[in-house]
């Protein structure tokens, strides 16, 4: 195991337990995440990236290029507050040590495995017929939208299903993307 995972998989555990904890994910920890992993791209020897099994740096442009694709991907879900801060900041951490390719199928796993936790969280916090209400809301006001002629928009909703801590969510489309790679039974890798 390199020590650019080694590092990667040291700040989502400390995520995850402080996201769990607290409901925050410490800038602190962002910024070491964010500076750890640059200076493993500038310094490592050449590869394919942490998560492969010849790991080593992708190099400091693509690990800007996979922190821009992490921004572009979760900040409008902040825009929406329907995630905080952190959350972007971390898949942006995440984008630093992968590069832009496997950031993006970090962002996708991360969207099933975020799926999935708000389904169990709803049924757990027997907030589920909320969910659906929203759901229901959500939809209802963008195809009125649409049929008025007017472009669909997301807008923040009044009454939330309850708050989830999506660092959880981030590690296990990190793992999945690990374990996928290392398969070699994923395109995005």
């Amino acid at each position: 195991m390199s020590f650019g995972l080694l590092m990667l998989l040291a700040v989502l555990g400390i995520a995850v337990c402080t996201d769990l904890a607290t409901g925050r994910i410490s800038n602190w920890l962002l910024l070491s995440g964010a500076t750890g992993a640059l200076a493993f791209q500038a310094l490592a020897d050449g590869g394919d990236g942490v998560l492969s099994a010849t790991a080593g740096s992708v190099g400091l442009w693509a690990a800007f290029a996979g922190m821009a694709v992490g921004f572009a991907a979760l900040f409008p879900f902040y825009l929406l507050r329907a995630m905080g801060a952190g959350d972007v900041k971390l898949m942006m951490v995440i984008g630093a040590f992968l590069g832009p390719l496997q950031t993006f199928g970090v962002v996708v796993l991360t969207f099933a495995a975020g799926g999935v936790l708000a389904l169990v969280m709803a049924l757990w916090q027997r907030s589920f017929g909320q969910m659906l209400t929203n759901l229901r809301f959500i939809l209802t006001t963008s195809m009125v939208r649409a049929v008025g002629g007017s472009s669909p928009r997301l807008e923040p909703l009044q009454h939330t299903a309850g708050r989830m801590p999506y660092a959880l969510a981030i590690a296990a489309g990190t793992v999945l993307q690990l374990v996928l790679v290392r398969s070699g039974g994923w395109a995005l890798s």
